[in-house]
């Protein structure tokens, strides 16, 4: 859950999350909070944002819901107690810090054309501390990750055309320890709908020996009557290609987005924040482009 105020040039979140693996034997609790901050360079042409997030993380294991092998009878089946030698400390409580930064901007399509494409770039930084999170008391750190992305936006449909078709292709990098990630996709937006097709690789050309999946994405976005209650709707199934295609038939996702619109943290807008909002980023840019574009 977030929430952006001009009040406060950006905005505020939290976090809360609670996953259940190995049939209830490893359980994490996340609870966290962030703050992002708004810098306008160019009214409503270049923005860029900071963000900080603090996490607290909570790693417990259940081993009354092992079997160890001496617990074992090759007739009566699990009968006997186990010797074996359980670890003090089952629970790991850590603390973990992350940031990021984003910017967003417009280009001018052409010296006589009007049309813009908007770009974001950005880049976060996710488990900066790199917290031990071993439960056997021993040392083993959540590794960094990096992740690199970028998007852009366009217009593809006539100017006099009255339902505007939008082409959005992204990029997306991941790295941590060892392991890297190319995601390669592009969105159609043709409002209320939004259709995306996903590839991801191992490295930054294709190729089929080091392909992972390919991902379809399918989208809606309603509104209410008086334009205060936004909603998105989404599907996504991701189809492993990769060695592990004999286990895995592919994934289902859906997600829902709630937006409220008029939801802010004060009711009234300083001098500060009416100036702000009036500056913000606008996807389609004013009317008078600055030339540096």
């Amino acid at each position: 859950m977030d929430i952006a105020d001009f009040n406060i040039s950006g905005g505020i979140g939290l976090i809360a999350l609670n996953s259940v693996e190995g049939e209830g034997k490893l359980r994490t609790t996340q609870l966290g909070g962030m703050y992002s901050y708004r810098l306008t360079v160019i009214p409503r042409m270049f923005d860029l944002h900071f963000a900080a997030q603090g996490t607290f993380l909570q790693k417990s294991i259940d081993f009354s819901n092992f079997v160890f092998s001496d617990q074992l009878d090759p007739i009566y089946g699990q009968i006997n107690p186990t010797e074996a030698k359980l670890p003090a400390s089952v629970q790991r409580n850590m603390f973990d810090a992350s940031a990021g930064i984003l910017g967003r901007f417009n280009i001018k399509l052409g010296k006589k054309s009007r049309k813009l494409m908007s770009n974001t770039i950005g880049a976060s930084f996710k488990h900066i501390t790199q917290p031990n999170e071993s439960l056997l008391g021993k040392s083993s750190p959540l590794p960094f990750k990096l992740t690199i992305h970028y998007s852009a936006m366009f217009n593809v449909s006539k100017r006099s055309a009255e339902h505007k078709v939008y082409l959005s292709p992204n990029f997306i990098y991941e790295k941590q320890a060892q392991f890297t990630s190319f995601n390669f996709g592009t969105f159609a937006l043709r409002a209320p709908l939004m259709v995306g097709i996903w590839y991801r690789n191992q490295q930054f050309l294709i190729s089929p020996k080091k392909t992972d999946s390919f991902s379809m994405n399918l989208g809606f976005r309603g509104e209410n009557g008086t334009k205060t209650f936004i909603y998105q709707v989404g599907y996504s199934y991701d189809l492993t290609v990769s060695k592990m295609i004999g286990s895995s038939g592919g994934s289902h996702e859906i997600s829902l987005i709630l937006e409220f619109t008029n939801l802010r943290l004060f009711k009234e807008k300083s001098a500060s924040a009416k100036k702000k909002a009036r500056s913000c980023y606008n996807f389609n840019g004013p009317r008078n482009l600055p030339k540096i574009f």
